[in-house]
């Protein structure tokens, strides 16, 4: 599948929205690192958001739907190649890339299992500004 075959899927999964601001603003590394950083932060985000509805823990608003569109839409804008940026999709273990997100929410105290713990690293993500924190919002 290509990236466009894929970013028509997860836009179709994914809520969308409008925005001013672009987090993840990811400077240095190569374009498939910041490209895979990117995805990884948006998908602890809907991870989150999922998990954290009724919290009033949100995706902030993009006009781009799902991580991969999401991170590639945001890359592109900020002068990203966009050919640089197919490559590292195709190249993607997409499989190993979710083990990175259960791990880096785990890090930050979530379990999928307690859907309160991901709430709470949201809040305080959101909180301290941080680029997961610029993905969500409250409210």
């Amino acid at each position: 599948m290509t990236l466009r075959g894929l970013v028509g899927v997860t836009a179709a999964l994914a809520v969308a929205g409008c925005s001013a601001t672009v987090p993840g603003a990811i400077s240095g590394g190569s374009t498939a690192a910041r490209w895979e950083q990117r995805v990884v932060t948006i998908s602890m985000a809907e991870r989150i958001a999922d998990a954290c509805h009724d919290d009033g823990i949100n995706l902030a608003p993009s006009p781009y739907g799902g991580a991969v569109h999401r991170a590639t839409e945001e890359l592109v804008s900020q002068g990203a190649d966009r050919a640089e940026l197919e490559a590292a999709y195709q190249a993607q273990d997409f499989a190993a890339l979710s083990v990175q997100i259960d791990e880096a929410l785990a890090r930050k105290g979530a379990d999928r299992a307690r859907p309160g713990s991901l709430c709470r690293v949201g809040a305080e993500e959101i909180a301290a500004g941080s680029d997961l924190g610029l993905t969500l919002k409250k409210g």
